[in-house]
């Protein structure tokens, strides 16, 4: 009876012993399906993601450390385009994944390879990776990648997608809820973004952005901006352990080389697992304030993205939400109650109508030269000009006729059609265009046309006023 005990607890240490055995096992077995360094390739000077703790105000709004942000780049216009995002947006995000088409350090944020994954016979032999080889030898040879730019780039980002989104599904960490995609040319607000995202729920299955459409395919654009639940991504990432991550990726491998865009071939994963799109704009939208048509379902939506946007652009978006938090000042969130009144807790959202008084309503005037608003809803064109899209010159009224010979015609054209048909018009000796929905638009006076471009200033007047006091448009 004596030894009975050492006997048992030798048991037991083996029985433990054997356990551990058994784990080790199956991670070095297991670990391509979900360990996130299998997945991706990193040079030897790239670290880990180690995401340095935000210092900004924006940084303190409730849900922040709920959201991973994916940052899509390539190596040509990184230098051009990252360092701003660092500098505003990214000083509010504590989850951070900047994806390319090769691993790097910049600034001590990782840059992760998004095409390693791919299958190497692909990216040895496949044409749309020779500017991935390329971009290999001319980082071993310490070469400016800049100069790469527009050698067929797109035909590359296609690949980025799948890859890039299962490693930041697998990842990120278990606080995560929410995972938001953007490029280099995208905008984010961030305060708005969590509103947004506080108003839906991340246990349910949601894949959002703006729509478009490829065939029958309904995808989010990837510049506009893709969000997607924690529960939506957690099915994608157990449909590829269901199947085995080789022969999933070498199926959807074959997809993508079939494919213009790697946003099409996401949605075509998530709608093979029943995931469909929800449409988000125009809180999602792939305009920029010189392009977008502000019509009221716009101005009462809270704006969070905007694409095609420049460095300069980022940084003037980026002091206006700054402005915005200072004069809506932030409340500090309690440690009882954060969890439960995050939007109680958050400032009030900015609107489209917000951004129009600041950045738009002061550049309208009755006439504007030099300048092209992108009235298009009419054309009215001289016979020697018309193209098969214009109105023919003798179908049209005789004021009409005449628009295309004055400017003050064309204006008075666009009065007489009414407010529902025309907001703005521009002219030009002869054509003029009328717009039905308001646009802000560009100056020309660095091309060879130049347009003299006018606003209705009382339409404009009334489609604010009709926007007064409005309730906020929380759904696409």
């Amino acid at each position: 009876m004596g030894y009975s005990r050492p006997i048992e607890r030798r048991a037991h240490t083996v029985n433990r012993i054997s356990v551990v055995c058994l784990l080790f096992v199956a991670i070095l077995i297991f670990r391509d399906l979900w360990q996130p360094g299998t997945l991706f390739h990193s040079s030897p000077n790239t670290r880990p993601n180690q995401n340095k703790s935000p210092t900004a105000a924006c940084a303190d709004l409730p849900g922040s450390n709920r959201v991973m942000v994916m940052m899509k780049t390539g190596s040509t216009e990184l230098h051009a385009k990252l360092p701003v995002h660092l500098l505003t947006t990214f000083q509010c995000v504590h989850h951070l994944t900047i994806y390319s088409d090769l691993a790097q350090t910049f600034a001590d944020h990782p840059v992760h390879d998004a095409i390693a994954p791919v299958t190497s016979s692909l990216r040895e032999q496949h044409p749309d990776f020779d500017l991935y080889r390329r971009l290999e030898e001319w980082q071993y040879e310490r070469q400016d990648f800049s100069q790469l730019s527009g050698h067929k780039s797109w035909m590359l980002d296609k690949w980025k997608f799948l890859p890039m989104v299962h490693h930041a599904f697998v990842s990120a960490p278990l606080e995560v809820e929410w995972f938001v995609l953007m490029e280099a040319d995208t905008s984010l607000s961030w305060s708005n973004l969590l509103s947004w995202l506080n108003t839906l729920n991340s246990s349910e299955e949601l894949y959002l952005g703006s729509q478009n459409i490829i065939t029958d395919t309904q995808f989010a654009h990837g510049g506009s901006g893709v969000v997607i639940s924690r529960a939506a991504a957690d099915r994608l990432v157990l449909a590829r352990i269901n199947v085995g991550a080789k022969l999933y990726d070498a199926s959807w491998e074959d997809v993508t080389a079939h494919s213009c865009c790697g946003d099409e071939v996401l949605a075509q994963a998530f709608a093979a697992i029943g995931i469909q799109l929800t449409h988000a704009w125009p809180i999602i939208q792939g305009e920029t304030i010189n392009s977008i048509d502000w019509t009221r379902s716009h101005l009462c939506a809270p704006a969070v993205s905007w694409h095609h946007v420049s460095p300069m652009d980022v940084e003037t978006y980026w002091q206006f939400q700054t402005e915005w938090l200072s004069q809506h000042q932030l409340r500090r969130p309690s440690r009882l109650f954060a969890a439960n009144n995050r939007q109680d807790l958050l400032p009030p959202p900015y609107l489209f109508r917000d951004v129009f008084q600041r950045f738009v309503h002061q550049h309208l005037a009755w006439n504007r030269t030099s300048w092209n608003n992108l009235s298009k809803d009419k054309r009215l064109v001289i016979s020697d000009l018309a193209t098969p899209e214009d109105v023919l010159l003798a179908d049209l009224s005789e004021l009409e006729q005449h628009a295309v010979e004055d400017m003050d015609v064309c204006a008075e054209a666009c009065r007489q059609a009414g407010p529902e048909r025309c907001i703005q018009w521009m002219f030009l000796p002869g054509r003029c265009h009328l717009g039905k929905d308001l646009r802000l638009g560009a100056s020309d006076e660095m091309e060879m046309q130049h347009w003299t471009s006018g606003w209705m200033l009382d339409r404009v007047e009334a489609l604010l006023q009709s926007a007064d006091g409005c309730e906020i448009r929380w759904r696409g």
